[in-house]
């Protein structure tokens, strides 16, 4: 039988020092996904105070049990209505476990409690699991709402 071990989420984590080192790995991860690599200085830069109520929040997800950081992802208010996802990523000891899809839940949740009623998100094409993610999730193609230089797939959904 497949168990998956308990979780939780944590939230306004931005300043953790956990979090610095999940980014650290999530970035290494995407250098080596991304063709021609990933340099976080040439993307678009997230402050602490962005992803920090009342302006956004950064989720952890952690085992229950060993306390283990599993998982990533932020929401950052764009306006009133529009919410943008950020940082979605799952270490791959934990993928295929549905955790993506339960932090995706607890962030747009978030989304609705900052008042907004449109989440937003921004991948690269080779980030395939991630984009069949949000598709089956009912997310459709929206205008580009950064210039990041690595982000070539935007997506929305009215939640």
């Amino acid at each position: 039988m497949n168990t998956t071990a308990p979780v939780r989420i944590l939230e306004g984590q931005a300043a953790s020092d956990h979090t610095q080192k999940v980014l650290t790995a999530y970035f290494s991860e995407l250098d080596h996904r991304i063709d021609g690599g990933f340099d976080p200085d040439l993307t678009e830069s997230t402050s602490p105070e962005q992803v920090t109520p009342p302006n956004g929040d950064f989720f952890l997800m952690t085992e229950l049990v060993s306390g283990e950081v599993i998982a990533c992802g932020a929401v950052r208010k764009l306006d009133d209505s529009t919410v943008e996802l950020r940082r979605i990523w799952v270490t791959p000891d934990h993928r295929g476990k549905g955790h993506a899809r339960t932090l995706v839940r607890s962030l747009e949740n978030k989304v609705r409690a900052l008042g907004a009623h449109t989440a937003v998100v921004s991948l690269n094409e080779e980030m395939t699991e991630g984009i069949a993610m949000f598709r089956k999730r009912g997310y459709e193609p929206v205008a580009p709402f950064h210039e990041n230089t690595t982000a070539t797939v935007f997506l929305g959904r009215k939640l």
